[in-house]
């Protein structure tokens, strides 16, 4: 076969090659729109009142998994690109190229898996959510279950007073129908065993849905008794787990594509004019 008739058909297949990963490429966002109307609308309960609640951590951990299809899908398109490209100069810069990106691909995923993977690295964010407040029998402290987008939830409120009070977790439903009153609370609190604070008193919120809770302090037996309460945040269970088991795939993923990209950019480096 004459050498121009091959680089003309050379040339053809890969246009053609692009228009496919350029079609692809629109589905595959088109299909991540609809999964994010799914995931953040239908099954996340979104709202708009009384507060914005926008849950976006099951959607992450599928986008993840979507842009990691991706990134593999373009693997094999870059090799097609390799194959049927017009010279040396040009596999080489592709080559050379697409082993760039991935190392950055590498460097960038290694630091979020570390930091969602890594304990001590990850208690450095949720420490800066956490607040410490001060309240009494006369306060109304609420707090949500949830961050507005769920990437955190209130796990614990870790409470401490110097006299004998008691504390009780309940639902803003069962607190405004009773307005508050503290037989009431008492009978309808969530923490059913520990409420009693001796000098400290740690209370386990239990996983539930977008909801916002009240704490009622009982002074009956100090009258006037201000308790400290700091309320502990954790990372969303999804975005620890499978966003960071994800983000690994993409350091696995992208190393092993610099490992076989590397003969490739070698083989066409010394007839090429890019260095």
């Amino acid at each position: 076969m004459p050498f121009s008739k091959k680089v003309l058909e050379d040339s053809i297949r890969l246009g053609r090659i692009r228009a496919i990963k350029r079609t692809i490429y629109v589905v595959q966002i088109a299909l991540l729109i609809a999964l994010a109307f799914l995931f953040v609308f239908v099954l996340g309960d979104a709202a708009f009142k009384p507060r914005l609640y926008l849950p976006i951590d099951q959607f992450i951990a599928v986008l993840t998994l979507v842009i990691l299809i991706i990134c593999v899908q373009s693997f094999f398109f870059r090799l097609l690109e390799i194959k049927f490209a017009r010279s040396s100069s040009a596999r080489h810069l592709m080559a050379k190229n697409s082993i760039t990106h991935s190392f950055l691909i590498a460097i960038v995923s290694g630091v979020v898996t570390v930091m969602l993977m890594v304990q001590p690295v990850l208690a450095v964010a949720e420490d800066a959510t956490q607040k410490t407040v001060t309240i009494s029998s006369t306060d109304d402290f609420t707090f949500w279950t949830n961050d507005p987008l769920a990437l955190m939830r209130v796990s614990e409120l870790r409470a401490s007073c110097t006299e004998a009070v008691e504390l009780y977790l309940v639902d803003d439903s069962d607190y405004q129908q009773y307005d508050g009153v503290i037989p009431q609370m008492y009978s309808l609190r969530i923490n059913r065993i520990d409420f009693e604070v001796d000098g400290s008193l740690t209370i386990e919120v239990p996983t539930m849905s977008y909801s916002m809770l009240h704490l009622v302090v009982n002074d009956i037996a100090s009258p006037g008794a201000s308790v400290t309460v700091e309320v502990v945040n954790d990372t969303s269970g999804t975005i620890t787990g499978m966003v960071a088991i994800l983000c690994m795939a993409f350091v696995v993923a992208n190393v092993a594509w610099i490992a076989y990209l590397t003969p490739i950019r070698k083989k066409y480096a010394q007839g090429s004019i890019y260095k």
